[in-house]
């Protein structure tokens, strides 16, 4: 079963070029009664991911389901080539000695490029078209600049061009991340993702 787990990590998702990040999704069920342990060595193989060369970090997910409890676990790395370095680490095998399910699911392992782990969860774990997630930007940038270039502009000005653009580019990327991007991908929703009638 490690031979599927390693090649369903390998096969999962679109290959970036060299010069793009990469976001993986693990999904992992575990019943309540195995959770503890779980944490405790997901604590410490994380620990290990996030102190290899190329990482951008981590984050986990939980998630409640009658008996079971789902772990939604993203990694992200810098570029392709970290990725597959991740892959052939010894750090990578012991993950996969101590993390793989017995029977890993189609659906397991996914992997992301670049902007594409913005419009992603547990839930809707396939990425829109790219020309959508493009227009979903637009719409999220485009209040944001009219806000900062109405209210901000006057506060800027005090302050000088390095001090003032970083304070713009902190507070667009952390508000477009953590609030309009996940508040207009629920909101577009059917849009991005339109159910197929058979």
């Amino acid at each position: 079963m490690k031979t599927s787990y390693a090649a369903a990590w390998r096969a999962s998702g679109t290959l970036a070029d060299d010069g793009g990040s990469v976001s993986v999704l693990v999904n992992r069920t575990v019943s309540t009664m195995n959770e503890k342990p779980f944490l405790e060595t997901l604590e410490k193989l994380l620990a290990a991911f996030d102190a290899f060369p190329g990482t951008l970090g981590s984050k986990v997910f939980r998630r409640t389901a009658g008996r079971d409890v789902e772990y939604s676990i993203v990694q992200r790395f810098a570029r392709e080539s970290d990725h597959e370095n991740w892959l052939a680490s010894p750090e990578f095998a012991e993950w996969q000695r101590r993390m793989a399910p017995p029977e890993p699911a189609p659906d397991h392992v996914r992997r992301y490029v670049g902007l594409e782990a913005l419009f992603v969860s547990a839930a809707a774990p396939d990425a829109p078209p790219k020309w959508k997630m493009a227009i979903i930007l637009m719409i999220a940038v485009l209040p944001m600049s009219m806000a900062m270039s109405h209210w901000g502009a006057p506060v800027l000005a005090r302050v000088s061009v390095f001090w003032g653009s970083l304070a713009t580019s902190v507070l667009m990327v952390v508000t477009m991340t953590y609030a309009l991007v996940p508040l207009l991908t629920a909101v577009f929703q059917k849009w991005l993702r339109p159910v197929r009638r058979a």
